[in-house]
């Protein structure tokens, strides 16, 4: 769908495009809260790292590499499934913001939101450029966002 045709059924429906600012701050949440759940998670190697002051460099570096991975497979299900089952993670939800995909204006198909997902998640691994998209194109849109044809507004009061 091209941006003029974008725009007329955005201004049909009267549906606004979420602020750069509301997803930066839902984007924080959801960072705070995954870290959180890894932590968790992994709290007995890292109490057993803490109290070993560090002294086994091996062990502290053989352990980053599986955090890493878990961080991204538990962001990965974390917005696939909240972005498939709610059409906002627990951060959009409460900046009332939420992901559509642009051809049925409701939350995205399945596939649509774990490929969104793992666009997401990989484009922490590459420094965030994909974000930078956001910047450049009237509706906000990251480069995943252009990819899975998927838009991300504010929710009507």
């Amino acid at each position: 769908m091209n941006d003029e045709r974008i725009e007329e059924t955005l201004d049909r429906e009267d549906i606004q495009i979420a602020s750069l600012d509301k997803r930066f701050f839902a984007f924080i949440v959801d960072a705070l809260l995954i870290a959180t759940l890894a932590s968790i998670i992994n709290i007995e190697t890292i109490v057993q790292l803490n109290t070993q002051g560090f002294r086994d460099t091996i062990q502290a570096l053989n352990a980053i590499p599986m955090l890493f991975l878990q961080i991204f497979a538990l962001g990965f299900f974390y917005q696939g499934l909240f972005t498939f089952w709610y059409g906002a993670s627990l951060g959009k939800m409460l900046f009332k913001i939420q992901v559509i995909s642009i051809d049925m204006l409701d939350s995205p198909s399945l596939l649509r939101s774990f490929t969104r997902a793992f666009l997401r998640e990989f484009s922490q691994v590459i420094y965030y450029i994909p974000f930078v998209f956001a910047f450049g194109d009237n509706f906000k849109r990251t480069l995943y966002d252009r990819i899975t044809h998927t838009i991300v507004i504010s929710q009507k009061r």
